[in-house]
């Protein structure tokens, strides 16, 4: 036995450093792929406050890290039209929103917006689900009355902080009605998270278009914002 591992040793010690390697390299492989799940985005979007029109919409920051919400935009759907608008901000149509006088606190200031940071396993109310439609439904063409609403569609776009790429979360409510009046119910269990580098790079594109509309709308203009986005790398 000892013959055959002399005259074998060269070729038991390359077989051994060779195992020793894809250990390790598996090890790096799991610490590098537990790394990246630790700090990956997780944005949670629900309804809370019953599912009724008083019904509000909960944004939270599950992840690691902080997230800088940017962006949210509605999708409402119904009698086979489409409306969608960025909600972002507050004005004086929206239920929820707050004073927008010169004179207004910070915490008034704050108020008025849906957009901020928000520290890991922090959570905002983006308002109620009726502000939300009737906001959408305010914009854009064939009009669609908020009783023939039949599902909603929230996406929050927010940028991380380790790297300041997009990232977003979305969730789909079903809206019926009954005696009692609107109820909206989560089309799924989970919040979906858009990590896809063509679902992020449109979901670019669409914020981008919001900022140049508003710019034509207020501006008179329609040149291109430059900045001010994330990048979707």
């Amino acid at each position: 036995m000892m013959e055959w591992i002399q005259q074998y040793e060269a070729g038991l010690m390359l077989a051994v450093q060779a195992t020793s390697m894809v250990v390790w390299i598996a090890y790096l492989q799991v610490f590098v792929t537990s790394f990246r799940r630790q700090r990956r985005s997780n944005i949670f979007v629900n309804r809370v406050a019953g599912n009724r029109d008083r019904a509000h919409l909960l944004v939270g920051n599950m992840g690691a890290e902080p997230i800088y919400v940017s962006a949210i935009i509605a999708d409402v759907y119904g009698n086979d039209a489409h409306h969608s608008a960025v909600v972002t901000e507050r004005d004086g149509t929206d239920a929820d929103g707050a004073s927008s006088s010169s004179d207004a606190g910070p915490s008034e200031l704050l108020s008025a917006t849906r957009q901020g940071p928000l520290r890991s396993a922090e959570y905002r109310d983006a308002g109620s689900f009726r502000s939300l439609i009737d906001r959408t439904l305010a914009t854009g063409s064939p009009p669609l009355s908020s009783e023939d609403v039949t599902s909603v569609t929230i996406t929050v776009a927010a940028e991380s902080t380790h790297d300041s790429y997009l990232v977003a979360g979305q969730q789909s409510f079903w809206v019926r009605r009954n005696d009692d009046g609107r109820v909206f119910i989560p089309q799924a269990t989970r919040t979906r998270q858009i990590r896809g580098r063509r679902a992020r790079r449109h979901l670019a594109d669409r914020m981008k278009q919001a900022l140049q509309e508003e710019a034509q709308r207020f501006l008179g203009t329609s040149a291109t914002p430059s900045g001010g986005l994330a990048s979707v790398a």
